[in-house]
């Protein structure tokens, strides 16, 4: 295989795994608000407390991801069968390209109707918020994002080991 098929590989399955952990954060009822446990707990206000929602802005989020789950998890099945799929087809002998480039295809196909089915959602959400909630939430966007690279520059500092 070349090294520009195995990049590509790689690159779908990292995002494969991505929706997939996204997805089932969002899928968990209590993540949003109420409820919350264990981890989730410790780690602050909940987003709809720091964009201090109403009760009938919550209300309506809620039923927003509710619906988005019917909607959402068929496809992240759908995506595991199609990820299991090529990974059996790449791994069968005598190798079979036209087999792993559809696969492939296959799964993008269904990461496209992920990405829509998630955007759909993202802006139903948006709707419902003012321009003072959409402001903080970009806001705190942004200060999670620093976060990260952060973290992950304290990480990749770690790691190197010429850095040690």
């Amino acid at each position: 295989m070349k090294i520009g098929k195995q990049v590509a590989i790689g690159i779908a399955a990292s995002i494969v795994v991505a929706a997939l952990m996204a997805s089932t954060i969002l899928a968990h009822p209590g993540f949003f608000g109420p409820g919350r446990s264990g981890m989730m707990r410790r780690m602050g206000p909940s987003l709809l407390e720091q964009l201090q929602v109403s009760g009938d802005q919550q209300s309506q989020i809620q039923n927003i991801f509710t619906d988005g789950r019917e909607t959402i998890r068929p496809l992240i099945q759908e995506l595991r069968e199609k990820h299991a799929a090529l990974k059996e087809a790449t791994q069968s002998q005598p190798f079979d390209e036209t087999l792993v480039r559809s696969q492939a295809q296959e799964i993008a196909d269904v990461q496209a109707r992920l990405i829509v089915a998630r955007a759909q959602l993202r802006n139903q959400v948006l709707a419902l918020l003012t321009e003072e909630q959409q402001a903080r939430l970009s806001e705190l966007r942004a200060q999670r994002l620093q976060r990260f690279r952060e973290w992950r520059k304290e990480r990749s500092v770690k790691t190197d080991p010429s850095q040690q």
